[in-house]
């Protein structure tokens, strides 16, 4: 990943990224010592996902006191959710912040001594189209069939009489997992009517551009869609006529919900174990949910 588009990213979402929790109401799983505090220098090699970034970067500067400049640097080496899981693997990082990893990645993770891998949040798999588009709603029967082919128009699912043109993420990239796991499953899909968008910004970008016309749809993570790189011209719509959000991803009334990690492994360093220790306290779900993300319990 390119640090000078990650730092975009940063500022685009300045406004919307998750502010230091300093305290939260005590319960079951709290810790005692609270929240970690080391060194800059003590502070664990950390990777993960696109979407899990703002987070990253303000525990960064909530358990070391950096500056905001020094946040940016603990992911000069971000590689992303699938190559992150074999950086770990290889012990070249300490620990992930990151979502599902592809059926590819955990065959190739075989190899390596097991990863400790633990719920930390929530999210789910969105669906977008130009705010021109009339279609409110689509079933999970119907994107299934629109990415496969069998529908073509979206005058088939209530829309204008419009060719439908699908916007599709690399195999290898963590929507794309949600994708596969959640709808596609190992469904071929169909040629012609379906462009391959590398990048989750620009997956968002073409469904406001397309030929100036409202017949795209794409998607994304609800976080990342919501929060990271929400821009007028596109808007979420309803699956199973039920809107994303925080409390319906939280309930599970949002039909395509998934978790996402933190993970390590034997070779972790004793300060990542701490940080993931104390983000699956009580304290830590609360940071979580602070950040905007949908907290684990």
């Amino acid at each position: 990943m390119n640090h000078k588009m990650l730092k975009t990213i940063f500022l685009a979402a300045a406004a919307l990224v998750c502010l230091p929790a300093v305290s939260f109401a005590d319960g079951e799983g709290s810790a005692a010592a609270g929240i970690p505090q080391m060194s800059y220098e003590e502070f664990p090699r950390i990777d993960g996902s696109l979407a899990c970034v703002p987070m990253i970067e303000t525990l960064a500067k909530m358990v070391t006191g950096c500056t905001d400049i020094q946040a940016e640097a603990v992911l000069e080496d971000f590689t992303n959710t699938n190559p992150c899981y074999l950086q770990l693997a290889e012990g070249n990082r300490d620990i992930l912040l990151v979502y599902e990893a592809a059926e590819e990645t955990k065959e190739q993770l075989k190899k390596y001594d097991p990863l400790d891998i633990r719920e930390l949040g929530k999210d789910a798999l969105v669906f977008l189209v130009n705010e021109n588009n009339p279609v409110q709603s689509l079933t999970i029967d119907q994107v299934y069939d629109i990415y496969t082919g069998k529908i073509t128009n979206w005058s088939e699912v209530g829309g204008n009489d419009a060719e439908i043109k699908a916007f599709l993420r690399p195999e290898t990239s963590g929507s794309q997992t949600l994708m596969r796991k959640l709808i596609l499953g190992d469904a071929e899909l169909v040629e012609g009517q379906i462009d391959v968008i590398p990048s989750m910004e620009g997956m968002i970008d073409e469904l406001k551009e397309y030929e100036n016309d409202s017949n795209a749809l794409g998607y994304s993570v609800y976080y990342y869609a919501s929060s990271m790189h929400n821009i007028p011209g596109v808007r979420l719509i309803s699956v199973e006529g039920i809107s994303p959000s925080n409390e319906t991803i939280s309930s599970g009334e949002y039909p395509l919900v998934n978790p996402f990690f933190v993970v390590t492994n034997e070779q972790s360093s004793e300060k990542a174990l701490e940080i993931r220790d104390w983000l699956l306290t009580d304290e830590g779900q609360g940071f979580v949910e602070e950040c905007g993300y949908v907290r684990a319990k």
